[in-house]
């Protein structure tokens, strides 16, 4: 069973507050009552942990002073403002009113300039008018029976009734220059020869190539064919062969290239074309990348006779048969194959290196000069940039992202003038395949590198 026994410090302490209470008591009752506390000097407030009165003073009359001196710089600058304004209002006048005047100045001009070709072009129309009636009144009253040409000096003579007509006889070589009033003896002769012209070429094409000299007719004659499909083997490049590659699967501008035929050709069923060597072919080039080759196409042959006579055959002549948009014919390399394997040529390891640098150099400025401003966000959707580190930094990093931002245009207009392309040496040895038949005629009187020593001694021209 538990027994409830009391605390024994309660008596202790309760004896201790006792005695300290009779103590007190008896202290106070021993002294002496006339013995009161003097206050020896006036107690004095501790010394203040803010700013006295004075420096609250200072400082307010220095940030008065402050705020005075930035108002009466505001005002200055709103005058100059102001001052500014007015003076670009009035210039803005001034010019306005300059381009009114030189405007109307050349809209009179203009005005006057077409009133002077409309009298221009009147005079002239009216002069070409008179000159018409009279020239139309003179042709009226000549003889029309006369065929004598205007301009000789001759003109009234033969026309009188009792005098014989002149009649003009053109030379043999004269050209037809279509019908004309009357029959010259051009056309007499050319009806006379006609017959005469056909048995001719039944019997030999000396006889017949001598009429049509004679009579000024063209004398052409076949004398080699160059048939589809044939191969030129062992030509040789006379020029290098740069293919540009195509951007966006376009060429621009293809480069020319010039290919000279060689001895050995293969027209079909082991024959070959004797005699057809030392043509000159030229043609436009396209490279390939990724096969590192290039193609070409050939647009147009020059073949030389051995007495100088050119013939040339062009891939726009519709004369030769064909569609007159398809080339004469292609190159392959000796082997066989149609793209002829070149060197790469590219500047893009370089451009992709500065292109790069730049653009880091620039990366790194813009976030140099960032990293000294402040976004600060006012309304929902409107944030304003503010410096609020070092000016100097910020302006240094803003200079750097400039001037690496105009080196990287630079440096892309420079790319767009530039191209890829792959790169084949001259001489080397290549073959070519038509595509189109090549008619190889000779004609007598055809252009030649040299005509000094073509001149017929038996061949003369005049009157006959």
């Amino acid at each position: 069973m538990v027994v409830a026994t009391s605390n024994r410090l309660l008596p202790l302490l309760a004896g201790a507050v006792v005695l300290m209470l009779v103590f007190v008591g008896l202290k106070s009752c021993s002294g002496d009552a006339t013995d009161s506390p003097v206050l020896e000097q006036v107690p004095q407030a501790p010394a203040p942990d803010a700013d006295t009165p004075a420096d609250t003073i200072k400082t307010l009359t220095a940030n008065v002073a402050a705020m005075t001196a930035q108002v009466e710089a505001l005002r200055r600058d709103n005058e100059s403002l102001r001052r500014e304004n007015q003076e670009l209002l009035t210039s803005r006048t001034r010019i306005e009113e300059n381009v009114t005047t030189k405007l109307k100045r050349e809209l009179l001009a203009r005005e006057h300039d077409k009133e002077a070709r409309q009298r221009l072009d009147q005079g002239l129309l009216s002069s070409l008018t008179t000159r018409m009636d009279a020239l139309s009144q003179s042709i009226a009253q000549s003889d029309t029976t006369s065929d004598i040409p205007v301009g000789l000096g001759l003109d009234g003579i033969g026309v009188g009734p009792s005098e014989e007509p002149l009649v003009w006889i053109d030379p043999l070589d004269a050209p037809d220059s279509g019908p004309v009033k009357g029959h010259n003896l051009l056309n007499r002769a050319h009806q006379s020869v006609s017959g005469a012209l056909e048995s001719a070429t039944k019997q030999g094409g000396t006889m017949a190539g001598g009429l049509r000299r004679r009579i000024g007719l063209p004398a052409t004659r076949p004398v080699y064919t160059v048939p589809r499909n044939a191969t030129l083997i062992g030509s040789t490049a006379m020029t290098a062969l740069v293919g540009r590659v195509p951007v966006q699967g376009e060429v621009r501008d293809p480069m020319p290239f010039k290919v000279i035929t060689g001895s050995d050709n293969l027209a079909a069923n082991g024959l070959t074309v004797p005699g057809v060597q030392g043509m000159v072919w030229s043609g436009t080039a396209i490279g390939d990348w990724t096969l590192s080759c290039v193609t070409g196409r050939l647009d147009s042959v020059t073949f030389v006779f051995d007495d100088g006579t050119i013939r040339t055959i062009s891939g726009d002549d519709r004369g030769g048969g064909g569609n007159s948009d398809k080339p004469l014919g292609w190159i392959s390399d000796s082997r066989g194959i149609p793209c002829i394997s070149g060197d790469r040529k590219t500047n893009a390891p370089a451009f992709l290196t500065q292109r790069i640098g730049v653009m880091a150099i620039q990366a790194a400025a813009e976030a140099a000069a960032a990293a000294q401003t402040t976004t600060v966000v006012s309304d929902p959707g409107s944030t304003s940039n503010n410096v609020t580190g070092d000016t100097g930094s910020y302006v240094l990093g803003r200079t750097l992202a400039g001037g690496s931002d105009e080196v990287a245009k630079w440096l892309m207009e420079c790319q767009a003038q530039s191209f890829d392309a792959v790169f084949v040496p001259a001489g080397t040895e290549i073959a070519i395949h038509v595509d189109r038949e090549l008619p190889i005629d000779f004609d007598p009187n055809g252009r030649r590198l040299t005509h000094a020593s073509t001149v017929d001694a038996n061949w003369r021209a005049g009157l006959d």
